[in-house]
């Protein structure tokens, strides 16, 4: 029997979890005592379900619990706003609760009580508290609308971690439980939501420890834990085609697992954590988002794309339906199907004219702003049709040139690897014996250097022989020499070298005819090459 294309996106989501899975790993440089058998209890518990499950039923237990412990994944905002929702959903019924947040130290809770009643500002509060310091995930955007909703609602907050620094996972749960079980017995009669970790949550971790402080002042009370996004449970729902028809599932009668996010995305949050990437865009409304950042750019830029910002359609990595759109429209030969899979696998967010589908491998903010502005570049210009190999390769230069500086008007700060750097990386690969999975990435450091050693001889590349059954290639050079052209762009913007006139002309050249875009590449280039380039770490 045939694989279906959804059987063949949900393959290659796998795969492309491996690979993040192993990129995390690997950044992981120093490894918490007991880490291992730490993750594989709580593993063990979210490893099978009872039955699946809705919030409704989920916030029905909610109403019966006195301590209800909610799993956190830091980098995830979908994670945080998904406690959020469960708030707001129960705050009209039950206001007779506290909340125990793990990004803040018990040392401050003095200046946490002062913020919430407004004596502090939020500047004042966070160089105080030293969040960026105290805690390794610095997200204060991902967890601000927590403190506000709880400041508009009165609810008292509460900073639970009391650990050392350098504690283990087990003396962070034990520091915390005295907290949890200290709260519990001052307030008596409210509910205690305990915002953590959600490895933390595991019934033989965080609970276990609240529960046996709790016997010495011989007090009981009814538990609930809240995890989210279980792996296992994910690809079981995804298997059977049930992933987005399902909210939670309940794992017992004292848990339930949130089902609001793809593996793949909370990965990728936490990547683009590690490699600085600034703000993601909302998965839950991938598509308004989008189009926010299309009206946006094109508003800063005089563009106006009328209605057709409606017509486009937003696809993320965690959506299991792209593939199989693309291939029921039947507009793609085998070989464009294929090329659309690999960048799939190498993690590219990309533009799709003939269908206006816009498909995002990451929800950064950078990713999704660059799509904004292609789309805004093919409603201006039309579709790009067939060339020949020379002026495909400028043309791709240019549309990647477009995309960045899209891009750093959404985010400034968004920085892109210079000739210097490439010969630096250069260097570095010729110093070791370099490993087979990184031969692209030397192979488009030496063609990028190249390219930039004839412009500085007036040159083009213009064989493209080296591209010769090889599309990952060509697409990684004109990407990386697109990107360098964008970055100065913006620069060049900022210091009058070019006026907004002659960028929108950009987006409006459809740059026709035999060697066109290689002529525009150059003379903007020629205009911008002496624009300085900040200095950035």
């Amino acid at each position: 029997m045939p694989i279906t294309p959804r059987e063949e996106l949900l393959a290659l989501q796998k795969k492309l979890y491996r690979q993040n899975k192993r990129l995390i790993e690997e950044s992981i440089l120093i490894n918490e005592p007991d880490f291992v058998r730490y993750e594989t209890a709580y593993n063990r518990v979210l490893k099978k379900y009872k039955s699946a499950s809705t919030i409704s039923e989920m916030l029905a237990a909610v109403k019966t619990a006195d301590i209800i412990y909610v799993g956190d994944y830091h980098t995830c905002n979908q994670s945080q706003r998904s406690f959020l929702r469960i708030l707001k959903e129960i705050t009209p019924r039950i206001k007779n609760y506290i909340i125990g947040l793990e990004l803040l130290h018990k040392r401050h809770q003095a200046i946490l009580e002062q913020f919430l009643k407004g004596k502090l500002s939020e500047e004042s509060f966070l160089k105080k508290v030293g969040l960026k310091k105290h805690w390794v995930f610095d997200l204060w955007e991902n967890f601000k609308p927590l403190f506000d909703f709880a400041k508009y609602h009165d609810i008292p907050l509460f900073a639970i971690d009391a650990a050392p620094k350098g504690a283990s996972l087990k003396e962070r749960d034990r520091a915390t439980a005295k907290l949890v079980a200290h709260l519990a017995k001052t307030h008596p009669d409210k509910k205690i939501f305990v915002f953590i970790g959600d490895l933390h949550i595991a019934p033989s971790h965080l609970p276990l420890e609240v529960n046996r402080e709790l016997k010495k002042w011989k007090i009981s009370k009814k538990e609930l834990i809240l995890y989210q996004n279980s792996e296992p449970i994910y690809w079981h729902l995804a298997k059977r085609g049930l992933e987005d028809k399902t909210e939670a599932v309940k794992i017992n009668e004292n848990s339930f697992c949130r089902m609001h996010t793809p593996p793949v995305v909370c990965q990728r949050s936490y990547l683009n954590w590690l490699e600085h990437e600034e703000g993601e865009i909302d998965y839950a409304d991938a598509k308004h988002s989008f189009v926010d950042l299309v009206e946006r750019i094109s508003h800063f830029l005089k563009i106006d794309v009328g209605e057709e910002k409606e017509n486009v359609e937003v696809f993320t990595c965690g959506d299991l339906s792209f593939l199989n759109r693309i291939q029921s429209s039947r507009r793609f030969s085998k070989e464009e199907i294929k090329i659309i899979k690999q960048q799939i696998i190498a993690s590219q967010s990309y533009y799709i004219p003939k269908l206006r589908f816009v498909y995002l491998s990451n929800i950064s903010l950078n990713h999704a702003a660059e799509e904004a502005a292609h789309f805004i570049k093919h409603i201006c210009s039309g579709e790009e049709k067939p060339r020949d190999p020379f002026d495909a390769f400028y043309a791709n230069v240019l549309h990647e040139a477009l995309g960045f500086f899209g891009s750093k008007i959404i985010n400034h700060k968004r920085k892109c690897f210079h000739e210097k750097d490439f010969q630096k990386l250069i260097r570095y690969f010729q110093s070791i014996s370099t490993q087979a999975e990184r031969h692209l990435e030397f192979e488009t450091a030496l063609l990028v250097a190249q390219c930039k050693k004839m412009e500085k001889n007036g040159e083009a590349l213009s064989s493209m022989d080296v591209f010769h059954n090889k599309p990952d290639l060509f697409f990684m050079v004109t990407h990386a020499l697109g990107y360098m052209l964008g970055d100065r762009l913006y620069y060049a913007l900022l210091e009058g070298v070019v006026t907004k006139s002659e960028i929108r002309h950009l987006f409006y050249d459809p740059w026709k005819g035999f060697g066109k875009p290689f002529q525009v590449y150059w003379t903007v280039l020629t205009k911008i090459r002496d624009v300085i380039i900040p200095k950035r770490m």
